[in-house]
């Protein structure tokens, strides 16, 4: 495959094949994240965050390779070999299914309903939302992150005018003050569940019902909010332009990485104090919401090995991610369903008015 070739040339091939390494390298750690817990090995975590970068930039590297006609190709080879978990968990090649009686669950983090738009008004906001809910029509919605959105009101005003104007009969909530926002509404009659295993406690990260949907079935929905990175604007903005502000780099990326750390250290007790309760629950279940971690994250697996399945593999399609920020082709929303789930469809909606993107599953229960 090799031929003879000037100095200029053996010069790119030997730069060529020091990024195929360090690539194949980067792209190991990022494979291997999800297996790790943060809390004893933290450096993987951001590896496992920049999955697709890293696979972008070893597609370059394996086509710059091949242009030159180098045998150092194998090493480009090797590690999109190696993406191939992280890309069947991160690219869904799944079929929606036709089927009548189904139930559907959206997701979607308003973020405060503070729109990235700064010119637009939380009460104007809330309305697009509220429109758009109308559109979807789901018979659950999981709304994170959940404030009030008109001017001397409280949260809890805002939430019985929030599901009058979408048509939900039912909502469960925190009671707390600030409790995540974490607020479910419903089509069906819900129940709070008991305070005695575990998900039925008032919690920051979530919340958890039963829900009757009558001859469709009974089953339990979770509305999740794990800890997010807590990057400011600015800090997002000088990562993102990192060459326009070469003298912010040091001082802000030591903080970005502190918050990083311990975001996914706090991430990995949530997720455990979540799973802990769930066998004690018994019949189908939904857990949906903010997850702020990607498919490549010690997080996502935990969910796995419990035995929840990511419905998007099943019945999405693409990449479709769902972190409507300045961060790109982040996907940490997430609907699971367990063993008695049955997905039928899944839809990213494209709206960007928050700084996520709404989810939407369609669903039947297993009987």
């Amino acid at each position: 495959m090799a031929r003879e070739r000037g100095f200029l040339g053996k010069v790119m091939v030997s730069i060529l094949t020091l990024f195929a390494v360090i690539g194949l390298i980067a792209m190991v750690l990022s494979v291997i994240n999800p297996y790790l817990n943060p809390k004893q090995f933290i450096w993987t975590s951001f590896f496992g965050l920049a999955f697709w970068e890293i696979f972008l930039f070893n597609v370059l590297v394996f086509g710059a390779l091949l242009l030159l006609w180098s045998r150092m190709v194998w090493i480009a080879v090797l590690a999109l070999i190696v993406a191939v978990p992280g890309v069947r968990k991160s690219y869904s090649f799944g079929k929606p299914k036709e089927e009548s009686d189904f139930i559907r669950v959206m997701s979607y983090n308003v973020h405060m309903f503070n729109h990235l738009d700064d010119e637009i008004s939380k009460e104007d906001f809330a309305y697009k939302v509220i429109n758009m809910v109308r559109e979807q029509n789901p018979d659950i919605l999981c709304c994170q992150e959940f404030d009030a959105f008109k001017p001397k009101t409280k949260r809890t005003k805002c939430i019985e005018d929030f599901a009058e104007s979408t048509g939900f009969q039912y909502v469960y909530y925190n009671t707390k003050r600030n409790y995540g926002g974490n607020v479910i509404f419903s089509k069906y009659p819900l129940t709070k569940v008991s305070d005695d295993i575990g998900m039925g406690k008032e919690v920051t990260s979530g919340v958890m019902v039963s829900v009757d949907a009558g001859e469709k079935g009974r089953f339990y929905v979770a509305n999740m909010h794990l800890l997010s990175f807590q990057l400011t604007n600015d800090e997002i903005r000088v990562l993102t332009n990192s060459t326009e502000h070469r003298d912010q780099l040091d001082t802000i990326g030591m903080t970005v990485a502190r918050k990083l750390k311990y975001a996914f250290e706090r991430r990995s007790d949530e997720i455990d104090e979540i799973l802990e309760s769930m066998p004690m629950f018994h019949g189908p279940i939904i857990m949906c919401g903010d997850f702020n971690d990607t498919p490549m994250s010690f997080t996502y697996r935990q969910m796995q090995k419990a035995g929840f399945v990511d419905s998007f593999t099943k019945v999405g399609r693409g990449i479709k991610p769902t972190y409507a920020g300045e961060l790109p082709l982040m996907r940490i929303d997430y609907i699971w369903g367990n063993g008695q789930i049955k997905p039928l469809k899944f839809n990213r909606i494209r709206r960007k008015s928050s700084d996520h993107y709404p989810v939407v599953l369609d669903f039947k229960i297993q009987r």
